[in-house]
C-alpha cells in the first residue's frame, strides 16, 4: 500500500505545463464510410449525429448535418458556423442552411432530394420521430434507417486517434495525481470536482467527458453516484471517477482512495479488485471474445464470494464519446479487434460499507494489451 502524508505545502497552481501539447489534427480518412454507402446499395447518406458529425470532420457545431455519397461530401450548417466550416472544411462542399431565409427543415428536403439520389440512408437512433415523419415527406425518394451505421468503424481506432487519447489519459494521470495531493483542502465531494474541473481546463481540455463521480464513504457503494455537497469522510474510501475532453477525445479513469484507516473488508475488497483487473487485462489481445475479458474479471471476483456485488460490465470502448464500441461484457458475442479503445473496470460495491472501482484505458493490440494508464494499482492510503 502507498502511503501519502499531506503535511507538504500544495501549490494553487500545478507545475503541469510541461506536458501540454499544440498539433493540429488531419483531416479524417471517409474512405471506409463511403465504401460502406456503396455496400449498402443506397445513393446517399444523411447523417444527424453529433458525434458522427465530428468524427467525419472534426469541426464542433450544435447544427450541423453531413451528406455523404460514393464521391461527393457535402457539411450543411447554418449562418453561425457557415464561414468557419468554409474555412476548415476545404475540401468539403460547404452548404448554407436557411439561405435566403428558407425553413430550415424545408431547405434540407430540398438539399437532399436534389443531391442525395433515390434511395437515401439515415441514421434512425439518431433522429426524433417529429424530425423523421417530416425529413420523409417526400415520397419519391426512399429513406432506409439504420442503427450504429459508423459503431463499427469509429470501433476501430487509427494511431493518430490513439496518440490524441493516450494525450488524454496522460493528462488525466496528471491531474489525479494533483488531486490526491490536494484532497485535504476539499471540504465536499464537489469540493473535488471543482478542483478537478480547474485542472482540466489548466491541462487545455475543453471540459469532463462526463460529470466527475466523488463518491465519499458509503457513497462508493452506488457504482453511478451523482456527486453532492456531502462533507467528505475521513478513515473511509473516496472514489473518483473522472475524465477530460482533450481534441475532441475522452479518458476515463477510477481510482478508489483510503482517506484515514479504513474498514478491513474494504481493504480486502481493494486487493479483490485489483486481481480482477489485473485478470481482465491479460486476457486482452487481438482475435479473443470480448466476453472472455468480462469473464476473467468476474471469474476472481465470485471466486471470493463477491460476485453478486460486481453489477456492471468490466468496461466499453472510449473515444469521441465517453461511451462507444465494444462493450466489454460476458454477453457480447463479439471478437476483440485489433486497434480498439476501451476501459477495464471491475469493481465491488457493498451497499451501506462502500465500494472500490479501478478503471484504465487501454488499446487492443495484436500482441496483447497496450496500457495507457500510468497511475499505479495499488490502494494509496492518505493521512
Amino acid at each position: 500500500m502507498q502511503q501519502i502524508s499531506l503535511d507538504r505545502k500544495v501549490s494553487v497552481q500545478p507545475v503541469l505545463q510541461e506536458t501540454i501539447l499544440f498539433f493540429e489534427v488531419a483531416m479524417p480518412n471517409l474512405n471506409r464510410i463511403q465504401e460502406k454507402i456503396l455496400k449498402e446499395d443506397i445513393d446517399s447518406f444523411f447523417f444527424t449525429g453529433k458525434a458522427d458529425i465530428y468524427y467525419m470532420t472534426y469541426f464542433s457545431s450544435t447544427n450541423a448535418f453531413v451528406l455523404l455519397t460514393g464521391a461527393d461530401k457535402f457539411f450543411i450548417t447554418d449562418g453561425r458556423y457557415f464561414e468557419a466550416a468554409r474555412e476548415k472544411l476545404k475540401d468539403w462542399n460547404v452548404i448554407l442552411l436557411g439561405e435566403s431565409n428558407k425553413n430550415h427543415i424545408d431547405h434540407l428536403k430540398e438539399i437532399i432530394r436534389e443531391l442525395g439520389g433515390k434511395k437515401v440512408g439515415f441514421q434512425e437512433d439518431k433522429v426524433t420521430v417529429s424530425f423523421f415523419k417530416k425529413l420523409t415527406e417526400d415520397k419519391d425518394q426512399i429513406f432506409i434507417g439504420y442503427e450504429g451505421f459508423l459503431n463499427d468503424i469509429r470501433m476501430i481506432k487509427d494511431e493518430e486517434e490513439i496518440s490524441i487519447i493516450k494525450e488524454s489519459v496522460k493528462k488525466t494521470d496528471l491531474i489525479f495525481s494533483e488531486i490526491v495531493h490536494r484532497i485535504k483542502y476539499f471540504k465536499t465531494e464537489l469540493d473535488v470536482r471543482r478542483g478537478i474541473i480547474d485542472l482540466i481546463f489548466q491541462m487545455r481540455g475543453t471540459g469532463e467527458s462526463f460529470p466527475a463521480i466523488v463518491a465519499s464513504g458509503n457513497h462508493s457503494a452506488i457504482p453511478h453516484y451523482e456527486t453532492s455537497d456531502f462533507e467528505i469522510r475521513w478513515n473511509a474510501p473516496l472514489l473518483i471517477d473522472m475524465g477530460m475532453k482533450y481534441k475532441g477525445y475522452c479518458s476515463d479513469f477510477t481510482r478508489t482512495l483510503f482517506l484515514g484507516k479504513v474498514d478491513s473488508e474494504i481493504q480486502k475488497v481493494y486487493e479483490i479488485v485489483k486481481e480482477a483487473h489485473i485478470a481482465a487485462v491479460d486476457k486482452v489481445k487481438a482475435g479473443v471474445p470480448v466476453k472472455e475479458i468480462d469473464l476473467a474479471a468476474r471469474d476472481v471476483i465470485e471466486k471470493y464470494g463477491y460476485g453478486e456485488y460486481f453489477v456492471h460490465s468490466t468496461g466499453h470502448g472510449v473515444g469521441i464519446e465517453i461511451h462507444e464500441a465494444p462493450r466489454i461484457s460476458k454477453n457480447s458475442d463479439e471478437i476483440l479487434q485489433e486497434n480498439t479503445v476501451f476501459t477495464v473496470e471491475p469493481g465491488i460495491y457493498l451497499p451501506g460499507k462502500g465500494g472500490v472501482r479501478l478503471e484504465n484505458i487501454v488499446v487492443c493490440r495484436k500482441d496483447g494489451a497496450e496500457v495507457l494508464t500510468t497511475t499505479p494499482l495499488e490502494s494509496v492510503l492518505v493521512e
